[in-house]
């Protein structure tokens, strides 16, 4: 019987060694692009038209990003995304639009800018400044200075009288 207890405490120690490792998984980022530039002194990498990161379920798209590598370590380690024109970002539940916006990997936060628009479902906000948490999924819209409203709109759901039942 202590055997039994004693390979169960072993299992159940691996076993929470892997789901920490797991969550400390590094996710890589794949970007493409129709043209790519690399300045090694500043590390700066440009993708030029067509623009598309990729990190597990979270991708920007646009027709610049401007990707900056951290500048202390020689890690690979992507720091901030800046997206030039034409700007999706898209996670599992949200599609956010704009013309600009600033990926900070950081603070794990993204901010798009002009003419934007954030589809949750069938509800949509529109605005001219986007804030999303990434770590929290509260995201803030906001509109210009010159007192325009923000603007949402929420299609309730369709139930079936069959599925009340």
């Amino acid at each position: 019987m202590k055997l039994i207890i004693k390979n169960l405490s072993i299992i159940c120690i691996l076993f929470f060694i892997n789901q920490s490792v797991v969550a400390n998984e590094v996710i890589p980022v794949d970007i493409i692009a129709d043209e790519m530039q690399w300045n090694d002194d500043k590390k700066i990498a440009y993708a030029i038209g067509n623009a598309i990161a990729t990190q597990g379920d979270k991708k920007i798209t646009a027709n610049k990003l401007i990707v900056h590598l951290d500048h202390e370590e020689d890690n690979n380690e992507i720091i901030l995304i800046e997206a030039e024109g034409n700007v999706i970002f898209t996670n599992k539940t949200e599609v956010a639009t704009g013309k600009n916006a600033k990926y900070d990997f950081i603070e794990n936060n993204i901010i798009i800018e002009d003419t934007v628009t954030l589809k949750r479902d069938d509800n949509i906000m529109i605005g001219e400044l986007l804030v999303m948490d990434l770590n929290t999924g509260i995201s803030q819209i906001t509109s210009a200075k010159n007192n325009n409203k923000v603007k949402m709109r929420f299609l309730p759901k369709k139930v079936n009288k069959n599925d009340e039942q």
